[in-house]
């Protein structure tokens, strides 16, 4: 099959990539995901490629006709090649030698066939050289045109070398899926959920947020729900009302989705829960910060609209209201909803020097009556 070559496989850094390998088009191809987005005309962020060649064999063609090369990952076969400021992965075919369900231990090949064999999904192992000739071991363009996210080989077996492909399956499936699972994924899903509690809390948390922010998750969602596997993560065994009103929301007022918000409405808006996600799944400062403070908002916040708008801004204040809304079930305030997204923060012009002019002592009363001339000014100049 030849694929019709597009620019971003003939840009000035690409060619001068090809041309410093020897016998590229045999020996030096486009990979993953890249390959896939372009088959569907999605557009392609990150261009990863794959070589037969070693590691060294490689740096040492890239450097002759001074590429800059950077080692990012040569214990695994990847370096990196820097053309023009751009960045382009280049990992060396591999096979698996041992694997323990997180990590693999891997020896280098010239194979492209075992290098196909020991990814996860069929769409995945496709390989594109540069005048576009496709090489696809494992009828992955089909499986990409039908709509099918299908392991490579036997699913068991792809699982239990990774069993974060658990999850990356259902992030695939709730981006390309046309068809539900077959019976035989579905129990290989069902049967090593388990294998889940032992991944990292920062690999799953990546892939969670990631399997959230897709168009409409909620058919993913809810295979997991049927496999348990959405209970091992989030101690939900059904995928909770106030997510699916959340989503419906988005959709009907063009909201883009907030990763963050599905995810506290995903764990049913339940402080314990979140508690346990945040250590479990090692969130950032940032991240954990934001989440705790939609809890406190959902849980005690029963100021006026002007106030939470100008304390908690925008982005946490549609939070607040559109979680609040999917949590009582009820239609959604469009005045409201339209005065939060034209809402544009003004300063406070007052300060405490402007107060220490009138008189007012420093200490406390001081703080205060700032305070209190902040939230009349708030009130009195709202125009919601």
């Amino acid at each position: 099959m030849i694929f019709k070559p597009q620019p971003w496989m003939t840009s000035a850094p690409i060619k001068r990539l090809f041309e410093a390998v020897p016998h590229a088009q045999r020996t030096l191809r486009f990979v993953g995901g890249c390959v896939r987005d372009a088959l569907i005309g999605k557009p392609v962020q990150d261009i990863d490629l794959a070589t037969s060649y070693k590691p060294e064999e490689i740096t040492k063609f890239l450097e002759k006709k001074d590429i800059k090369v950077i080692p990012t990952g040569i214990a695994h076969g990847t370096i990196m090649a820097v053309l023009e400021g751009q960045g382009f992965e280049i990992t060396t075919l591999r096979r698996d030698e041992e694997t323990d369900g997180r990590h693999a231990i891997v020896a280098f090949t010239d194979s492209w066939e075992e290098d196909a064999a020991r990814r996860d999904f069929t769409f995945n192992a496709l390989y594109l050289s540069q005048n576009g000739e496709i090489y696809d071991p494992w009828n992955g363009v089909q499986d990409l045109h039908d709509g099918i996210v299908r392991f490579i080989g036997d699913p068991n077996a792809r699982i239990q070398e990774d069993y974060l492909r658990i999850l990356r399956y259902f992030r695939f499936y709730a981006r390309f899926s046309k068809q539900a699972p077959g019976p035989g994924t579905l129990k290989a899903l069902t049967e090593n959920r388990q294998g889940l509690e032992d991944i990292s809390g920062e690999r799953i948390r990546s892939e969670l947020l990631r399997l959230l922010t897709h168009e409409d998750p909620r058919n993913s969602l809810q295979f997991m729900a049927t496999t348990g596997v959405l209970e091992i993560l989030t101690h939900q065994k059904t995928v909770p009302d106030c997510l699916r009103i959340l989503i419906d929301l988005e959709h009907q007022f063009n909201l883009p989705p907030c990763p963050l918000t599905r995810l506290y409405n995903l764990i049913n808006q339940d402080k314990t829960t979140l508690d346990w996600i945040l250590e479990r799944y090692k969130f950032s400062n940032k991240e954990s910060k934001w989440l705790l403070k939609l809890e406190s908002l959902m849980s005690h916040h029963k100021e006026p609209l002007a106030i939470i708008l100008h304390f908690q801004g925008k982005e946490h204040t549609l939070a607040w209201f559109l979680s609040k809304t999917a949590h009582e079930q009820k239609g959604l305030d469009k005045d409201i909803l339209q005065t939060i997204l034209d809402w544009v923060h003004t300063p406070f012009p007052i300060t405490g020097q402007d107060l220490l002019n009138e008189g007012i002592k420093p200490g406390p009363d001081l703080g205060k009556e700032l305070k209190k001339r902040e939230r009349q000014w708030i009130l009195d100049n709202f125009n919601g």
